[in-house]
């Protein structure tokens, strides 16, 4: 339960970081390397830390690559639920 809290904050904090910089990159590294760490810390194996990492990381880049791609406002908010259900839900 904590992690699936970790989860939703630290996409939160990226999408924060989104607005200001308008970078996908660095907002999905500073979604999906925070996360390795605590999976790592929370005793998980390093490479199923790693493949989970990775997933979330392309999951997190094509978000705020398509939200870079359409206009403000419903569609954005619209794309960053449909990221947060399947970051959650799924993965």
């Amino acid at each position: 339960m904590l992690f699936f809290i970790f989860k939703l904050l630290m996409l939160a904090l990226s999408y924060k970081l989104y607005l200001i910089k308008k970078e996908p990159y660095f907002s999905a590294l500073l979604f999906s390397i925070p996360l390795a760490i605590v999976g790592l810390i929370m005793g998980h194996e390093l490479i199923g830390v790693f493949i989970g990492s990775a997933i979330l990381f392309a999951i997190a880049f094509v978000c705020f690559l398509l939200m870079s791609k359409l206009p403000s406002g419903m569609p954005e908010y619209s794309v960053l639920g449909v990221t947060a259900i399947i970051i959650a839900f799924v993965i």
